[in-house]
């Protein structure tokens, strides 16, 4: 019986057992529905004689049907159809026969019955008389009693053999080599002839202890590397032939401790002899590698039926076992092959992953398995292959890859290593490519941005973050983690923007201003590039709209930055401190032009969210957005004043007191100024945010005017920014009531 046919069987009775009980527990039911209740007594008619009052009975107990038998699983099958199918006494029969019979040879041996060249034959016609019944009742049709029999042959033939070699020394070690391999042979034939899983597992575990038992100490893997070579072969050819899988582990499990011993003595070997030992050693191992991932996947992949649960760990840990054997020979005087090799195993797992693919019906688990694995080998390969930044650069376009592919048709779940790999990079940004270490070029020389490949890898990984959300973004459910992606993308982003500006700013733009200067620069610089790459390219990959989090997050990030360097002088004392050199005064105006871009940003974002966050309403997100540009805004016209009222030509036209006089009065009627722009935007666009934000840049520049200007200037700077507030008011009034007569629903 094949085991397709034994498998079925068990099916099949399962299903009876669980047929069997439902009926049980129907009758049951049934036979309770039938019998009357014991609380029911039938009423007797009137005028007849009451009945005699009977003792009441207990209800009934309900029985619960019988649970249904748990289907074993296909371990579980496997090891109760060897101890229990197929007639066990035969198994026994032929252990017992064995043990008989080496303590009736012993026996013999301690009594000088007979000498060493008739036990020997003694034990060579006893295995072959077995072997010769088991054959004749084979053709009987007995094929578990000639297993049984076989595999006793095969004992004691082994067991004659090893001692004419190893105790007697009459056999030489190539003929008794010849004849373990002659045994495995006939016995693995015998499995496939009788259908025995049991004496194929027998005949190749004396085929794997041959090397043990025939040895002379002599060491040469070589040939030991051939013999397994051929062994697996015939492994090869039995599991292509019969699902076994205990026999695949078997042998797995029994070539690896040969080949951890060839690595072992290749360690022990002098350095200058190893690169001769690579030769052999290399090929061998690529050798036993695609074996055994052939072995558990081959039959499946031909007859396009699934790779079982099985066969697919047992892929894997071949995989890993020689990498890991590999690694131990290549590391680290080769690194390059070892990442080559790493590559190579990749590709061999994606022609797997490809034949999976090609089935008529796909097994998702096994596609999972071998395209994962592949993912993981190529992931591994790259450190081996490059050096430095390249590694972040080359796992960037290694994680681009797999993203499209995940938009593919049946490679939809490569979406958790893509994600895997999006942490890989983030981990190495960070301990590696110096994420944060924003000081690492000497100040005394040239730097040009984006001239060096240190400088590339943030920037190429947070490109990678951004198309991996959207491609991973056409993917159902997976919206939140987009944004996510995203979000990191722009994190990324900013600090290897700040880096950057950070190190032109010191090492070429202005490396003899003003620590407070240089902040500025670094910062223009920053929010110059951020903001032309947040509608250059953000925009595009999360669509015509920007999702609310997304864009307060980075409107946040931003503000960290800008408004921090914004506030660094205090007051006008410590602004004052920088007078005295023009150049930094010109870079000071530099600094304020490149913060503009931040609050056109800030304004846009404020119109193109469309949606709420958290419990924040859609309103106080659109308010926020704008009283930061606001905030940004009077924080860049009081820099930009001060450059321009302390700067050469105008600082040398007045003396102290006129310019601190100048630069007050001047700011005062920037702030109305802007304040008068502001209104008159929101009485044409019925803004009330704007109208509100109007009133209270009014109120400020109000207090501002009548609280610190008045104290400090003269009577004649009073008079002026009193008279040109004053203007600004009764403008702005104008203009209300203008709109209010056109427009008599407005309420502005």
């Amino acid at each position: 019986m094949t085991d397709e046919e034994t498998r079925e069987l068990h099916e099949l009775r399962a299903s009876l057992d669980a047929a069997r009980a439902q009926l049980a527990g129907l009758e049951t039911r049934i036979r309770r529905f039938e019998t009357p209740e014991a609380g029911a007594v039938a009423q007797p008619p009137v005028g007849a004689p009451a009945a005699p009052t009977l003792p009441e009975r207990a209800p009934a107990r309900r029985t619960r049907p019988p649970r249904s038998p748990r289907t074993p699983s296909a371990f579980e099958r496997r090891m109760r159809e060897f101890f229990t199918e197929g007639n066990p006494l035969n198994k026994l029969g032929a252990i017992s026969l064995i043990v008989g019979a080496v303590l009736i040879f012993k026996y013999a041996v301690d009594n000088q019955w007979i000498g060493p060249t008739g036990r020997v034959a003694l034990g060579f016609v006893v295995g072959a008389a077995l072997f010769a019944v088991g054959e004749y009742f084979a053709r009987k049709t007995w094929k578990l009693f000639a297993s049984g029999l076989t595999g006793a042959g095969n004992g004691v033939l082994f067991v004659a053999v090893w001692f004419g070699q190893q105790q007697y020394e009459i056999l030489p070690p190539l003929v008794a080599f010849a004849l373990y391999v002659l045994l495995t042979a006939v016995v693995v034939v015998q499995s496939l002839r009788y259908d025995a899983l049991g004496l194929a597992v027998w005949g190749l575990l004396g085929g794997y202890l041959t090397p043990l038992l025939a040895s002379t100490g002599s060491g040469n893997f070589v040939f030991l590397s051939n013999y397994l070579l051929v062994l697996n072969t015939g492994v090869f050819a039995v599991g292509y032939r019969r699902s076994w899988h205990l026999l695949k582990w078997m042998a797995f499990l029994l070539t690896a401790p040969y080949t951890v011993a060839w690595v072992a003595a290749f360690e022990g070997q002098p350095r200058s002899t190893r690169w001769l030992e690579l030769h052999w050693l290399l090929p061998y191992l690529g050798v036993f590698f695609a074996y055994f991932a052939a072995i558990p996947t081959w039959r499946s992949l031909v007859r396009r039926k699934p790779v079982g649960a099985f066969d697919q760990n047992l892929t894997v840990a071949n995989g890993v076992f020689h990498f890991a054997l590999v690694s131990r020979l290549l590391y680290p005087d080769h690194r390059a092959w070892l990442g080559l090799v790493a590559a190579i195993t990749a590709v061999l797992y994606v022609f797997v992953a490809s034949r999976v693919v090609r089935q008529p019906a796909v097994d998702v688990r096994a596609l999972r398995v071998f395209a994962g694995t592949a993912a993981g080998f190529l992931l591994l390969a790259t450190p081996y292959l490059v050096s430095g930044p390249t590694i972040t650069l080359v796992w960037c376009a290694q994680t681009v890859f797999l993203a499209w592919v995940c938009t593919r048709e049946r490679f939809g779940f490569l979406r958790l290593h893509v994600l895997a790999m999006v942490g890989v990079i983030a981990v190495r940004l960070v301990g590696f490519d110096g994420l944060f270490e924003v000081d690492r070029v000497d100040s005394a020389h040239a730097y040009l941005p984006f001239m060096q490949l240190e400088s590339y890898p943030p920037l190429a990984a947070a490109l990678t973050f951004g198309l991996v959300g959207h491609f991973l973004g056409r993917l159902p459910r997976l919206s939140q983690a987009v944004t996510w992606l995203l979000a990191l993308g722009l994190l990324v982003l900013t600090f290897g923007v700040h880096g950057e500006s950070v190190r032109w700013t010191r090492a070429a733009l202005a490396p003899n201003a003003s620590r407070e200067l240089q902040n500025l620069i670094e910062s223009g610089l920053l929010v110059a590039v951020m903001c032309a790459l947040w509608f250059g390219l953000v925009a595009r990959l999360t669509g015509p709209r920007i999702p609310a989090a997304l864009g307060a997050g980075f409107g946040a990030l931003l503000l960290l930055w800008v408004v921090e360097v914004l506030l660094w002088p205090g007051g006008y004392g410590h602004m004052s401190l920088i007078v005295g050199h023009g150049y930094n005064l010109w870079w000071l105006h530099t600094g304020v032009l490149l913060m503009l871009p931040l609050v056109w940003l800030l304004v846009q974002m404020g119109r193109e969210i469309d949606q709420p966050l958290g419990w924040l309403k859609l309103s106080h997100l659109r308010a926020a957005f704008f009283g930061a540009a606001l905030i940004v805004t009077l924080l860049l016209l009081r820099r930009e004043i001060f450059a321009i009222t302390h700067a050469p030509p105008v600082a040398d036209l007045f003396s102290a007191d006129a310019r601190l006089a100048s630069y007050r009065m001047l700011l005062s009627l920037a702030y109305a100024f802007l304040a008068f722009g502001i209104y008159l935007n929101a009485i044409r666009t019925r803004s009330r945010i704007r109208l509100h934000a109007a009133y209270a840049l009014y109120v400020m520049t109000a207090l501002k005017v009548y609280i610190f200007d008045l104290e400090s200037q003269n009577q004649l700077y009073r008079a002026f920014s009193l008279l040109i507030f004053a203007a600004i008011l009764f403008v702005s009034s104008y203009f209300a009531n203008r709109h209010r007569t056109a427009n008599p629903s407005s309420r502005a």
